[in-house]
């Protein structure tokens, strides 16, 4: 049995506290309640892996990340008081005696310490990597899903964190203010001087025997790092300013595969021009489709592509001067570099089953009552427009909610494609996204190999007939995915990991029934359409805020009006919330502007029709989901 990282006391509370609601004026606090399963010695396990696991994201050596000043001052950039202007979230400032706490699944539990790994900021954590043919390892500073995938609401004194809710961080402005920090510290002598005292006294004083790093390296750690953050800078170049809560992911991810992973001059990468907010990610394992546009079906494959892009690596780094086919096969028989990759697949799946143990947030008791008359009122009025796209789970889920059974027999919450001109919302992510093509090069090889009669639509021809020199974006991630996955699945360790998950099975039925649990039971893709975007379920949608895929609309009151009249333009980037409107307040550091394109508040008009009073109904039952 896992030992939790903090051995609580449960104490007995007297009834009456128990059945009072708790006040959140003091501390921060969580608005998931959680399976009761997870929790060990009053610690919630689920939790502590979902905060503390690595996924294999490496963005800086981390020597030089927790050693690095900032770019107009001397206090360190990996600084509280620095990061938290990018939007990064903290456990209170303050330990508090959590030995009063009791931890039972329950929403409103506080926030508890351990969600910070080394001082940094929730979702930042060190990760370690030893490559092939290295004697140690070596550590970085990456990103686990935590870190885009926390929200934070406050209401008056209240402060809750939602989790696999949607981040309020700026995370291109923190990459362009890191890379600046970089090279402010290379390029400027006194602060050079200082870093590189820093980086001995740290490195002394936090020696580690896997990963050791010389005192006298500080100048090579900060020359790789600030090679590495400036490539990834130059994938993340925009036509459109993000701010904070939306992020490019999709454009940066293609941009860091087709050009920084192989090879090719990262300058020449496509601008980026579809932000999107951060997703909503509860109940995803359960859904038909994970992604915006189903590109991702199930949840292992989604969330290596996702790796891949924020910080992780794969090399696809061809050599030209070898025919492909034999490029392949001194791969598979490990004679070269080739398809090393970062993504921690196990992790990866651990962090997966972790979040899926977490529940959707609920309006807190904190907040005004909701009125049970209009919420009955609006649950009729959901049932007429809106669940046809949006399956009403927040009450279960029905029979005909499911899809079919699969090859397998299992059956998922459906979740309805529309093509994008038909809901009407901005064109830039379905278009730009959904009909990219870049280069083929190594990945075309294992199409062939792999599945050969895969056909090119520009064409009409099949891989086995010829490889076409460009092919969809998106289509080639899923085939970078799938190869870190089967490189995964060949490894020592999945095999006894299946051996010791299925005792009773041959190695190779083990094999193939623990990559089923991996892949969560998702073995046949549904209908896909680059240019579709998904309908999922909208338990907790009041606080997943700003609305649409692209954040164009403040709050879901504004939704339900025409187009026309939903708000040009709007501040984003404060946590206090709108009760009335269900949404953020109109404040923070950020103007959005609609008029952009990519930026559009345009479509989505269902509900748009209602009278004042089915919209004052509509809008408290979404608040209640």
């Amino acid at each position: 049995m896992k030992i939790p990282t903090k051995i609580r006391m449960t104490l007995l509370l007297c009834v009456i506290s128990l059945s009072m609601p708790v006040k959140a004026s003091d501390g921060i606090y969580w608005m998931n309640s959680w399976d009761p399963a997870c929790y060990e010695n009053n610690t919630n396990t689920c939790r502590e892996n979902w905060y503390t696991l690595a996924q294999g994201s490496h963005l800086i050596r981390w020597e030089v990340f927790k050693t690095l000043e900032s770019e107009d001052s001397e206090q360190l950039f990996s600084a509280r008081y620095s990061l938290s202007q990018y939007g990064f979230l903290y456990p209170e400032a303050d330990n508090y005696y959590e030995a009063t706490a009791v931890y039972d699944g329950s929403a409103g539990e506080r926030v508890e310490q351990y969600v910070s790994n080394h001082q940094l900021p929730i979702g930042m954590v060190k990760d370690q990597r030893k490559d092939k043919g290295q004697l140690f390892y070596r550590s970085y500073m990456g990103l686990t899903c935590a870190g885009c995938h926390t929200g934070k609401v406050t209401y008056g004194a209240n402060t809750y964190y939602v989790e696999g809710g949607q981040a309020n961080v700026d995370m291109f402005k923190f990459l362009q203010q890191l890379k600046a920090a970089l090279l402010a510290t290379k390029n400027n002598p006194e602060k050079f001087a200082r870093f590189k005292t820093r980086f001995a006294q740290y490195v002394s004083l936090n020696f580690d025997v896997t990963a050791p790093v010389s005192l006298l390296a500080a100048q090579k750690h900060l020359d790789q790092s600030i090679k590495y953050v400036s490539d990834y800078v130059a994938t993340t170049h925009s036509s459109i300013v993000n701010g904070p809560t939306r992020l490019d992911a999709i454009g940066a991810i293609l941009n860091k595969l087709h050009y920084g992973h192989t090879g090719q001059d990262i300058s020449q990468a496509p601008l980026l021009t579809a932000p999107v907010t951060y997703p909503y990610i509860w109940d995803a394992t359960s859904l038909e489709c994970i992604q915006t546009n189903c590109v991702g079906f199930d949840p292992l494959t989604r969330n290596s592509g996702e790796v891949l892009g924020v910080f992780g690596y794969i090399n696809l780094d061809q050599d030209e001067n070898i025919p492909d086919i034999l490029e392949l096969v001194t791969q598979q028989l490990g004679l070269s570099f080739l398809f090393e990759a970062t993504p921690k697949v196990r992790n990866l799946v651990e962090l997966e089953v972790a979040i899926n143990r977490a529940n959707s947030p609920k309006w807190p008791a904190t907040f005004p009552a909701l009125d049970t008359a209009l919420i009955a009122q609006g649950k009729t009025l959901y049932s007429t427009n809106c669940a046809s796209c949006h399956m009403d789970t927040s009450d279960g889920v029905d029979q005909f909610e499911l899809t079919e059974p699969n090859s397998i027999g299992r059956r998922f919450t459906k979740v309805i494609r529309v093509p994008y001109d038909v809901v009407g919302t901005d064109e830039a992510f379905a278009v730009d996204y959904g009909m990219r093509q870049d280069k083929t090069g190594i990945l075309g090889a294992v199409i062939k190999q792999r599945a050969g009669d895969t056909i090119d639509p520009a064409t009409g021809l099949s891989f086995n007939e010829v490889i076409p020199e460009s092919f969809s974006g998106l289509a080639l991630l899923g085939v970078a995915t799938n190869i870190v996955i089967n490189n995964h699945e060949r490894t020592l360790d999945f095999r006894d990991q299946a051996t010791q998950t299925y005792p009773n099975l041959s190695v190779d039925d083990a094999k193939a029934a623990l990559h089923l649990d991996n892949i969560a039971g998702h073995t046949d893709r549904p209908a896909f359409v680059a240019t579709d975007y998904r309908a999922k379920p909208l338990n907790g949608i009041a606080f997943t805020g700003p609305f649409l895929h692209n954040g164009s609309v403040r709050t879901l009151k504004d939704l339900l009006k025409a187009p026309q009249n939903r708000p040009t333009s709007f501040l984003i980037g404060s946590t206090e919330y709108d009760v009335g409107g269900a949404g953020y307040v109109n404040a923070g550091s950020f103007l959005l502007d609609t008029t952009i394109r990519g930026n559009g508040k345009e479509g989505h008009t269902y509900g748009t029709q209602l009278s004042a009073s089915d919209k004052l109904a509509l809008l408290e039952y979404m608040k209640s989901m």
